[in-house]
C-alpha cells in the first residue's frame, strides 16, 4: 500500500534533513582572501624592487587589520545587527580603498590593480543592484583618475603616465561588461525567487484540501506514517480520531451543497483551534475528518474527541439550517505496535460505524 511504501524513507529524514540545512550566516566573504592574495603580489613587487618594502609592510598591515576587524565583528555577533549580514559591501569596499591607496603609493603596482578589481566587483554583482553596482564602479573610476591626476603633475616617466592612463580605460570598458552580467544575474535571481514562490505555492496546494484549507487524505497518509515510525522509535502511545458528520447527505439534499461546503468549513475552522501543535488534522473525504494525537492513548484520545463532539453541537448554524446544529460520530482507536495503517483506521472505522448503529451524535473506540 502507498502508506507502507512511504514509511521506510521516513525513517530517515531527520538526517537527511541536516544535508539541507542553511549554512551559518555572517561570516567572512572571500573577498577578504583576495586581499590578502593581492597583499602577497606585492610581495612579489617587492622582491623585484618595484615596490619599497615600507609600502609592502604598510599594505599588509592594513589588509591583515581590517580582516581581522571584520573577522573580529563575526565572532562577536555585531553583523547580526545589519541587514546583510555577510557585510559584503563593506569588504569590498575596504579591498577597492586598499588597492588605490597602493595605485597611489606604487603605481609600477598597478599591473595587478585590473585583475583584481575586477574579481571584487565580481563578489559585488551577487549582493548588490545594478544601480548600487553603477554608483560603486564611478566611485572607484573617478578615485582612480584622481589619482592618476594627482601623478600627472609629477609622472615617474610619460611611459607609466600612459600606462595609468591605459589601464583606467580598461577598467572603464570592462567594469560596464561586468555591471550587465550583474544584471542579467539579479534577473536570474528574480525569475529563480518567483519560480520558488510558485512551486511552494503549488506545493501547500498539493497538500491541502481544497474546500476546507486542513490537510488532503494523502497528506494525512504521510503524516500518519510519519506518527507510527515515530511512536515505534521513541515508544510512546498515539491515536486517531475518525470523526463524521451526521446525516451530512440529507443535510446536502435538503439545503445545497453551498450549505454543505460552509458547514464543513466552519467545522474545520473550529476544529483546527481546539488541537495541539503537534496534533495533524485533515479532510479524509466528503464529510469525514481524521485526527493523529501524538503522545495520546486510548483514554485521552476519547476524551479529546468528547470535547470536540460537545463543541461542533453547539456550533450555531440557525441561518442555514433547521435543526440549527450538526453533530458528529467519531471513532477512535489507539496506534499498536506493528499495525499497517490499513489495521489502525480499520479500527477507527469500526469504532465509527458503531457509534453510528447506536444512534450517532456519540465517541466510540476500539477495545482491541
Amino acid at each position: 500500500m502507498f502508506l507502507d511504501d512511504v514509511r521506510e524513507p521516513l525513517r530517515s529524514e531527520s538526517l537527511d534533513r541536516r544535508k539541507f540545512l542553511p549554512a551559518r550566516s555572517g561570516q567572512l566573504s572571500p573577498i577578504s582572501l583576495v586581499s590578502l592574495l593581492y597583499a602577497l603580489s606585492l610581495y612579489l613587487f617587492f622582491q623585484q624592487g618595484a615596490v619599497s618594502g615600507m609600502t609592502f609592510i604598510a599594505v599588509a598591515a592594513v589588509v591583515v587589520g581590517w580582516v581581522s576587524v571584520f573577522y573580529a565583528a563575526f565572532r562577536a555577533g555585531i553583523n547580526q545587527r545589519f541587514a546583510d549580514t555577510t557585510l559584503l559591501v563593506p569588504q569590498i569596499v575596504a579591498a577597492l580603498a586598499t588597492m588605490l591607496g597602493v595605485a597611489y603609493l606604487e603605481s609600477a603596482s598597478q599591473v595587478a590593480l585590473v585583475p583584481f578589481v575586477l574579481i571584487a566587483f565580481s563578489f559585488a554583482i551577487f549582493r548588490l543592484s545594478t544601480r548600487s553596482l553603477v554608483l560603486l564602479a564611478l566611485a572607484f573610476l573617478g578615485s582612480y583618475l584622481c589619482i592618476i591626476a594627482l601623478h600627472a603633475n609629477h609622472p615617474a616617466s610619460p611611459r607609466a603616465l600612459r600606462m595609468e592612463l591605459m589601464q583606467w580605460c580598461v577598467l572603464t570598458l570592462s567594469l560596464p561588461g561586468l555591471i550587465l552580467v550583474g544584471k542579467q544575474i539579479q534577473s536570474l535571481r528574480q525569475l529563480l525567487r518567483v519560480t520558488r514562490t510558485q512551486l511552494e505555492h503549488y506545493e501547500e496546494k498539493s497538500v491541502r484540501d481544497e474546500l476546507t484549507g486542513l490537510y488532503n487524505r494523502r497528506q494525512i497518509q504521510i503524516e500518519l506514517a510519519r506518527a507510527m515510525n515515530e511512536a515505534d522509535a521513541r515508544g510512546t502511545p498515539f491515536a486517531i480520531c475518525l470523526i463524521d458528520v451526521d446525516c451530512f447527505k440529507e443535510i446536502n439534499d435538503r439545503n445545497g451543497h453551498l450549505v454543505g461546503d460552509a458547514i464543513l468549513r466552519e467545522f474545520a475552522r473550529v476544529a483546527s483551534t481546539s488541537i495541539r501543535d503537534t496534533d495533524v488534522l485533515g479532510r479524509y473525504g466528503g464529510d469525514e475528518f481524521i485526527q493523529i494525537l501524538p503522545d495520546t492513548d486510548i483514554k485521552g484520545a476519547v476524551m479529546h474527541a468528547e470535547r470536540l463532539r460537545v463543541r461542533a453541537h453547539f456550533l450555531d448554524f440557525g441561518k442555514m439550517l433547521e435543526q440549527k446544529s450538526i453533530s458528529l460520530s467519531i471513532g477512535v482507536a489507539q496506534y499498536r505496535r506493528g499495525d499497517s495503517t490499513t489495521d489502525l483506521i480499520a479500527r477507527a472505522d469500526a469504532a465509527l460505524y458503531q457509534a453510528k448503529q447506536l444512534g450517532r451524535n456519540r465517541v466510540e473506540w476500539s477495545e482491541d
